[in-house]
């Protein structure tokens, strides 16, 4: 299993599709940091650098989409190059191949999140003017990502199950975003429509609806601080992580690849 996740690693590393997204990345955020360093020449300490940590705080469900991007980069059409096939062929178990993507993506989503973050707080720090705040707003990010970071591990191995499943990035990828982005919507206006009718039926919609991914982040900002939250996550996030990549293998395990 090592050697073969060393081995998707280098491949994931030589390709232009991550460092090109990592470089269109990295730019958008100094140019956003910019334009505040520009606002503060009009109106000075408008930005501090500690308001700049703190925007990440609502910038959380942008995690849930760019797994989307760190999925396609390791997957990176198996199936329209055949490579899929001919690791099976070649006689690599299906576990092993499963597997090794799923632990290859979210090494590459946890290394980039560090460096693009990392680079944020830089430009920050150096941009935008101090104000005394910025350990407790960097007290307020760490308790933040401490609860984004398990669902944004969930989500990965949701795109990797739609990745394994559809042949076709692309399909997979809306897939993925569907789930994440409607599921929870639909189940809240489903609840409202019965919560006359039929109110057991909207409250145990309302109690699967705790059960999505999004869940956890939803009105986050109101509940720093609150580690009921921190469990909460963790718990919804490797539900996601153990039912995605359980079902993922089974399928797998018996699709016909060609």
């Amino acid at each position: 299993m090592l050697d073969y996740l060393r081995a998707e690693c280098y491949k994931l590393l030589r390709r232009p599709y991550l460092w090109i997204a990592l470089l269109v990345v990295g730019g958008l955020e100094l140019v956003l940091v910019l334009l505040w360093a520009w606002i503060n020449c009009e109106l000075p300490n408008n930005m501090t650098a500690s308001a700049g940590f703190t925007m990440v705080l609502y910038l959380l469900s942008l995690g849930y989409y760019a797994t989307a991007i760190t999925s396609d980069i390791v997957f990176s059409d198996q199936y329209k190059y055949n490579t899929l096939k001919n690791e099976v062929a070649y006689g690599i178990p299906r576990v092993r191949i499963y597997l090794g993507k799923l632990f290859a993506s979210c090494l590459l989503s946890v290394g980039a999140c560090v460096l693009l973050l990392g680079w944020y707080a830089l430009l920050c720090a150096l941009m935008l003017p101090g104000d005394g705040g910025a350990l407790e707003a960097l007290k307020m990010l760490g308790f933040a990502l401490l609860c984004a970071f398990p669902v944004w591990l969930g989500s990965q191995a949701l795109y990797l199950l739609c990745f394994f499943s559809i042949r076709g990035n692309t399909a997979a990828t809306i897939l993925g975003i569907c789930i994440i982005a409607l599921l929870g919507q639909v189940l809240t206006f489903l609840s409202l429509l019965l919560s006359m009718p039929a109110p057991a039926l909207a409250d145990c919609l309302l109690a699967v609806h705790r059960l999505l991914l999004t869940s956890p982040l939803e009105n986050f900002t109101s509940a720093i601080w609150d580690w009921s939250r921190v469990s909460w996550a963790w718990l919804v996030g490797a539900g996601w992580c153990v039912g995605t990549t359980a079902l993922g293998l089974w399928r797998f395990s018996r699709k016909e690849i060609s």
